[in-house]
């Protein structure tokens, strides 16, 4: 049976050793905390898609101020042996949907493993910062990919 987790929180960074993308969600939850791993081949995919979505959807109003205030979803910033000393166990990140609900103009954001779903409810600035953010995680030189990707 899959853990549903309310993704409150989001910290991504670059694990050398794994060569992937390391997507935290509420890393200073650990009961709510899971640690998604995204592939090289995966993230190429996802940003386009992910942009494209956005562009859909919101348009220019995603780097303007939110219309909807999102107070429950945010970044987390975090030092490294922080991050490191709360680990779980690592899920590969098999899917992400996207559902635009257009009376409140909020997205639901699922992040799909093997063992996990994260779900969060995300406003236009939101889902913006979130995968500008994932994005500027990415190793662009050792992994072949243009700055400008």
């Amino acid at each position: 049976m899959k853990r549903n987790i309310i993704a409150k929180t989001f910290t991504p960074s670059y694990d050398t050793v794994e060569d992937r993308i390391r997507v935290v969600v509420n890393y200073q939850d650990i009961n709510d905390r899971v640690d998604f791993m995204i592939t090289r081949s995966f993230i190429l995919n996802l940003i386009p898609t992910a942009e494209e979505f956005i562009g859909k959807y919101y348009g220019t109003m995603a780097t303007s101020t939110p219309q909807v205030e999102n107070k429950n979803n945010s970044f987390s910033k975090t030092d490294t042996v922080n991050l490191e000393l709360l680990r779980t166990t690592d899920e590969l990140l098999t899917e992400v949907n996207f559902s635009f609900n257009a009376n409140t103009k909020l997205t639901l954001v699922t992040f799909n493993s093997k063992n996990a779903v994260a779900q969060a409810d995300l406003d236009a600035f939101m889902i913006t910062q979130i995968f500008q953010v994932i994005k500027s995680s990415i190793p662009n030189i050792s992994w072949g990919i243009s700055h400008y990707f």
